[in-house]
């Protein structure tokens, strides 16, 4: 991102709440610093504009293959049920934290999911077949990403007395386990008990979902210093494998989903 759109967003936010850039140094500074600043490497970026070019000629193609789903009003109960659920965990978090953790990738997701019950259970059809995969692919991300990603790459780079305690608050904790683990079945109890095949509209609205929260963190999170996914660093060369990971990641659930449904008793 050009230095000049970078040193504006850091402007910007030290001007309604002064100190925080200094806060966000003290939270993300054991991220080694040539993850956090320099340009970018030109890989990852090449891999980011090929699938934003991608998304939009094949927009055309895969609107035209939208269908809503089918009403279920026997599932109503349950589907509000899963809002509620949601819901509070949702409030739970706003008051603990605040609304801050809403620009992760994770809380977006069970957002997601839970705005996908909330269709369902009112009969916006349309709405919930638009969420579906998005809801699935962020979820799973999410999952994968975190156990065998994240937590990992965390421990690593924690100074070696400090891991123990780095561990305990990301894995023992009941909320991070909630969002981090039981958001998969959450999102994939929806598709269960309406399942349907998944065809390319899906497909490229979870890439989509994908290209739209990859910009917001390359283009606002990482300027000001919210390092929440140093694996997303585009100032690596690396960081391509990890984008292509991510979209080959994306088509093997979609794949996978739909190898589910063919399995499926009618």
């Amino acid at each position: 991102m050009g230095q000049a759109a970078a040193k504006f967003l850091q402007h910007q936010v030290e001007s309604r709440r002064p100190g925080a850039l200094k806060q966000l140094e003290g939270v993300f500074g054991f991220i080694p610093k040539e993850l956090r600043e320099g340009p970018w490497a030109w890989a990852p970026t090449l891999v980011v504009a090929a699938l934003a070019q991608g998304i939009f000629a094949s927009a055309p193609s895969a609107t035209a293959a939208f269908a809503a789903l089918p009403e279920a009003p026997g599932l109503v109960g349950c589907r509000l049920g899963g809002f509620g659920f949601g819901a509070a965990v949702l409030l739970y978090m706003l008051w603990k934290w605040g609304s801050w953790p809403m620009v992760s990738w994770t809380m977006l997701g069970w957002t997601c999911t839970t705005m996908r019950y909330l269709a369902g259970g009112l009969g916006y059809t349309g709405l919930q077949r638009a969420l579906t995969f998005p809801s699935l692919f962020a979820n799973s991300v999410t999952v994968l990403v975190w156990y065998l990603g994240i937590v990992p790459g965390i421990l690593v780079i924690t100074p070696k007395g400090k891991r123990r305690k780095a561990f305990n608050n990301m894995i023992m904790s009941w909320f991070l386990f909630l969002v981090h683990g039981m958001n998969f079945p959450f999102s994939f109890a929806d598709w269960y008990v309406q399942p349907v095949r998944l065809d390319l509209f899906d497909l490229w609205a979870g890439f989509a979902y994908g290209l739209l929260y990859i910009t917001f963190y390359l283009a606002v999170l990482d300027p000001i210093g919210v390092h929440l996914y140093f694996i997303l660093s585009p100032r690596k060369w690396w960081g391509a494998f990890v984008y292509a990971g991510i979209v080959l990641l994306g088509v093997s659930i979609w794949a996978a989903v739909n190898a589910l449904e063919a399995r499926l008793p009618l």
